[in-house]
């Protein structure tokens, strides 16, 4: 039962929200299916139409006899299109006219019509099919003009037992010549069995659904993609960059420490420019040893012993002494001396 309620509930709202949307929105969303239409002719002949998009196809004439087959007339003329099978009634088998109703009636029109049969026709509701088509509206008057179209049920049962008998029974709808009203008994029956809703509507919006959720995710796909190639790319820069500063931070240090061992130490080409400035001619050395501040100088010289006076009378040697004693080359006949001092440091 709630099941049933739900259905029922579900085709009010579908069917109230169709006829919320413009027209031009209602025909993407709902479309007219072909009919096959079946009409009598004099001498016991059927001619049977192909109506689509308001525009009717001849598919032949048919004798009912006995040798006429349905099955092969639908198959050689829907060639496997879903239709509607529809039974037209001549102008001579149905009344048409008009009748003019207040404007408040057109939301229920075929209602409302249906209540006043009996007053607008000689038939009562149960003796007719009929249909109510608005066809203009007064605003002057503020009312709507309806065209009304009347068959007696008995005329109309009896073609369809006709039909029936040569195996055509599921009538899907009466309606009269032109095929555009479609005659039903009732006032709560008539269904619009001629129309179908279309499936685009909801494929586009299932594709636009899809879409909406596809693009943004492969937008931040592409961007996550993006930002990692930029991160990627930005590592390989900064390792190169780290490794440079590395190398940079390394020679710093070797230049601030050579600069530090320059203030502290004496350099050898230091020592050497020093000593051929105040070593006189006569001496010369053999052997010269660096260890730190303290110089040790092997030679000959003529004058070994003011040698010491030599180089403590510069600014740039102190402590100077004999390491060994002074003694005499058998070869040059020149004192041979072995001394050491201490290098003052000038770089403060």
């Amino acid at each position: 039962m709630m099941l049933s309620q739900i259905k029922a509930f579900i085709t009010w709202w579908g069917a109230n929200l169709y006829k919320g949307l413009p027209s031009s929105l209602q025909r993407l969303f709902k479309t007219s299916l072909p009919r096959l239409g079946l009409r009598f002719l004099e001498d016991e002949r059927l001619e049977v139409l192909w109506i689509q998009e308001g525009k009717q196809s001849h598919c032949g004439e048919y004798h009912l006899d006995g040798a006429f087959d349905f099955e092969r007339v639908v198959k050689k003329h829907t060639r496997g299109r879903k239709f509607v099978l529809q039974l037209l009634l001549s102008k001579q088998q149905a009344l048409r006219f008009q009748h003019s109703f207040p404007a408040a009636v057109q939301d229920n029109l075929r209602q409302v019509v249906g209540y006043q049969l009996d007053r607008l026709t000689p038939f009562t509701l149960d003796q007719v099919y009929y249909d109510a088509e608005l066809t203009s509206f007064d605003k002057a008057r503020d009312e709507v003009n309806v065209a009304i179209h009347v068959a007696p049920k008995a005329g109309v049962d009896a073609l369809k037992q006709r039909l029936s008998a040569v195996g055509v029974s599921n009538i899907d709808s009466v309606s009269i010549d032109s095929g555009q009203a479609n005659l039903a008994q009732g006032v709560t029956s008539h269904t619009d069995n001629v129309s179908y809703f279309s499936r685009w509507p909801l494929y586009f919006f299932l594709a636009a659904l899809i879409l909406s959720l596809i693009l943004p995710l492969a937008y931040k796909q592409r961007r996550l993609n993006q930002i990692d190639s930029a991160l990627a790319e930005l590592r390989t820069q900064t390792s190169s960059q780290l490794a440079v500063r590395e190398k940079l931070l390394s020679a710093e240090e070797a230049l601030i420490f050579l600069q530090e061992r320059r203030k502290t130490l004496p350099m050898m080409l230091d020592v050497v420019e020093q000593l051929s400035a105040i070593l006189p001619n006569h001496t010369w050395l053999e052997r010269l040893e660096v260890n730190g501040q303290q110089v040790q100088l092997r030679g000959e010289s003529s004058q070994a012993l003011s040698l010491i006076d030599t180089l403590e009378g510069s600014p740039h040697f102190a402590q100077v002494r004999f390491k060994s004693p002074v003694t005499r080359s058998n070869t040059t006949g020149k004192d041979q001396f072995h001394m050491q001092a201490i290098v003052e440091n000038q770089h403060e």
